[in-house]
């Protein structure tokens, strides 16, 4: 892995002016306090010595990166992409790593260090992995306490949103109520309307059947008057008839007339017995249309007791008119007292939506302030990412250079065990004329001493 990093990055990052960082660098005892607090494993071994522990340190930077921006190992593998079918698949194992040090690297920039490389992550330092820890310990408090503090101002947001949808409900119920009361309003007073009609109708009918009795009445009176006079004339006529004929008895019993002067008195009196039959008839006929009017009169006689049965009626459906009229007028107050309930029941809604604005509005400063600094996250995040690309394309060179140059090295290794083969060759060949020399120098010494030997 070192092989791939960049200058920028693998070597001697720029150092960072301590004055210039925006959180407080902690001392050791209290970033291992801290990191109890937030459930992180931290010895003060592992803290001093973070070169020897580089695995625990990198988990530790994994579990910070979890608190702080929400990423987990497992987020970035499902990220990964499949390396199926790839030519060079072994290219793509460090990519979990590099997208590791790229959110970390994003997360450091916006906690206030600028200079996190790779060199942090595989070789940290005492002094550095203090200040990192430190940052990262800023942002981990610093999210929990706005947690807090939105906790805080969500819950009140929570109970207002919770009490207006209460009172929308209960606003809900008093206008159906409202409406079924006016409904039953308007049904009251159409049955109002009816009844008033009717009771004018009733009224109308009442006046034209007092006209038709008194009419009637008058007519009764006249009709039992001229009853009166006929019967009188009827009697009288009736006696003047039964003296007629007793006279006549009395005539034939005691006069015998001639046939001519008793056809003459039979016809006379026969006219008059036609007269006398012909007033009856008539006297039989006006008591048969008295008769009639009688009837006509007991007829309207007895209507007349309708209509005075109907004017009970109409009495007591306005006593009943009066009873629905108080009925409405409690339905109106209660309309009224209903009405003022929603008023009260608005009135407490604006108040909780006014409220529910106010920390809506906190809410959104909070977001708006959020917003910026995420800009400036983002900012900082595409320049770390164009950095990232930067860094991928080096890296892809690098590999190049490092696949050439291990070409090279495999040519220049061919080439020295080969030279190595022709030295070794020119050394043994060295060594056996070095023999040759010898044995010959050694005989010609041996036949020098001989010479001396001899000539002493």
């Amino acid at each position: 892995m070192a092989g791939f990093m960049h200058a920028d990055y693998g070597g001697m990052p720029p150092k960072q002016d301590l004055s210039k960082f925006v959180f407080p660098v902690l001392k050791s005892a209290n970033i291992l306090q801290c990191m109890t607090e937030l459930g992180i494993e931290l010895t003060k071994e592992e803290l001093t010595e973070p070169t020897r522990h580089k695995d625990k340190i990198r988990k530790v930077f994994w579990q910070l990166l979890d608190i702080c921006c929400g990423t987990t190992e497992e987020d970035l593998e499902k990220q990964a992409p499949p390396t199926d079918g790839l030519l060079y698949p072994e290219v793509h194992d460090s990519f979990i790593d590099m997208m590791f040090f790229r959110d970390l690297r994003q997360c450091m920039t916006i906690c206030g260090v600028f200079d996190f490389s790779l060199k942090d992550l595989y070789v940290p330092r005492k002094d550095r992995l203090r200040t990192q820890l430190s940052a990262l310990i800023n942002m981990a408090k610093f999210r929990e306490e706005q947690l807090k503090m939105y906790a805080e101002l969500n819950e009140p947001r929570a109970q207002y949103l919770s009490e207006l949808a209460l009172r929308h409900e209960e606003n809900k119920e008093l206008e159906a109520h409202r409406e079924e009361a006016m409904a039953k309003n308007y049904e009251v007073m159409e049955e109002m309307d009816k009844i008033v009609s009717e009771c004018d109708e009733l009224e109308a009918e009442i006046s034209r059947r007092n006209k038709g009795q008194r009419e009637a009445r008058l007519l009764v009176e006249n009709l039992k008057k001229e009853g009166v006079v006929l019967n009188d004339k009827f009697q009288s006529a009736k006696w003047t008839l039964e003296e007629a004929r007793n006279e006549a008895e009395q005539l034939m019993a005691q006069v015998v007339s001639s046939p001519d002067r008793r056809k003459e008195e039979l016809l006379r009196k026969r006219e008059r017995l036609e007269k006398a039959k012909a007033e009856v008839r008539n006297l039989q006929e006006l008591i048969q249309t008295n008769k009639a009017n009688t009837i006509i009169v007991q007829q309207s006689v007895k209507e007349i007791e309708e209509a005075m049965e109907l004017q009970k009626q109409v009495i007591e459906e306005a006593e009943r008119y009066e009873e629905s009229m108080g009925e409405v007028q409690k339905t109106m107050k209660e309309v009224e007292e209903n009405n003022e309930k929603i008023q009260e029941l608005t009135e407490k809604a604006d108040e909780s939506e006014r409220a529910l604005l106010r920390v809506e509005e906190k809410l959104a400063h909070m977001r708006k302030q959020s917003k910026m600094k995420m800009e400036a996250a983002q900012d900082r995040l595409e320049i770390a990412k164009e950095q990232l690309v930067q860094v991928e394309k080096e890296r892809r060179e690098g590999m190049a250079r490092v696949n050439a140059g291990e070409a090279e090295v495999q040519a220049l290794k061919a080439k020295m065990e080969e030279e190595q083969i022709k030295t070794n060759k020119e050394i043994d060949a060295m060594i056996e004329e070095y023999k040759k020399a010898e044995s010959v120098f050694m005989a010609r010494n041996e036949r020098r001493m001989q010479v001396i030997e001899a000539a002493f």
